[in-house]
């Protein structure tokens, strides 16, 4: 692994169901040579992310979101920039019987850190930092 963080990598993809398939696939490509259970959760995390921004933000001007990846020494950084929400992405109680409200606890669990800030533009930014164990 590297012993400094890369420059970020960038993706604009439509702001839409088809959207964390794209992404997905791109990190797949992107980082062949992520440990495989590294990469389970940096997948698992970018999935809970942009699905979320489809969910409850509106898209960038352009109308699609941007995510990006940064891989440092220790972790590999994921975040989705979207034209800002009404709500602020927060773990909530788990109930298992429930189709939503999983998606920020199981974030939570598999990163190390995660945030969500409003841009002074009004756009939001969701992150997670993936462990490289």
């Amino acid at each position: 692994m590297p012993a400094a963080k890369q420059a970020p990598e960038r993706l604009r993809v439509p702001h839409q169901s088809g959207a964390p398939g794209q992404v997905r696939r791109w990190l797949r490509d992107a980082l062949p040579d992520l440990p495989e259970e590294v990469r389970d959760d940096l997948l698992v995390c970018a999935t809970e992310l942009v699905s979320n921004a489809v969910r409850h933000a509106r898209p960038l001007p352009g109308g699609d979101l941007c995510v990006v990846y940064t891989l440092g020494s220790a972790d590999v950084e994921v975040r989705v920039v979207d034209g800002g929400s009404r709500t602020h992405p927060h773990v909530c109680a788990v109930n298992l019987d429930s189709a939503h409200g999983r998606g920020m606890f199981i974030v939570s669990k598999l990163s190390t850190d995660w945030g969500a800030r409003t841009l002074g533009d009004g756009t939001q930014e969701v992150w997670a930092r993936i462990p490289l164990r």
